[in-house]
């Protein structure tokens, strides 16, 4: 898998905390700095949104239906 497929179209670094506030990548896995992969990743049920990244909803939230 590349790590486009992570990208949700939402380019937006917090620079405080060093992530895209739409993946939740930092800017050297963005830029392809190699990184390890997550220890489990979570695939939606079909039809539903993805989650947010971990460290993204700590800071914002996971929304609401």
């Amino acid at each position: 898998m590349s790590g486009d497929a992570l990208c949700v179209g939402v380019c937006m670094i917090d620079w405080d905390s060093g992530v895209c506030l739409g993946c939740g990548r930092t800017a050297d896995e963005i830029n392809g700095v190699p990184v390890a992969p997550p220890p489990q990743a979570v695939q939606p049920a079909a039809g539903q949104p993805a989650p947010l990244p971990p460290n993204v909803a700590a800071r914002v939230g996971e929304g609401s239906d």
